[in-house]
């Protein structure tokens, strides 16, 4: 296992069945935006926000994401 996948291994989520993010521990990352729809990067999902639109994810907005 790499250090980059060691680091993002987390608990799949959507948020509100759109996007993708990971759950780790307390903090949630924005992988996939449900708002734009864009692939977020590396510094956004670790800030937990879209770089694209801003997007911050609300807890009441997550979904444990389908297999």
């Amino acid at each position: 296992m790499t250090q980059d996948e060691t680091r993002l291994s987390g608990t799949p989520v959507t948020f509100r069945g759109r996007g993708l993010g990971l759950r780790l521990g307390a903090r949630l990352l924005v992988l996939v935006c449900p708002l734009c729809s864009q692939r977020n990067a590396a510094r956004g999902a670790e800030r937990g926000i879209c770089e694209w639109c801003a997007y911050v994810p609300s807890e009441k907005d997550e979904d444990p994401a389908r297999k």
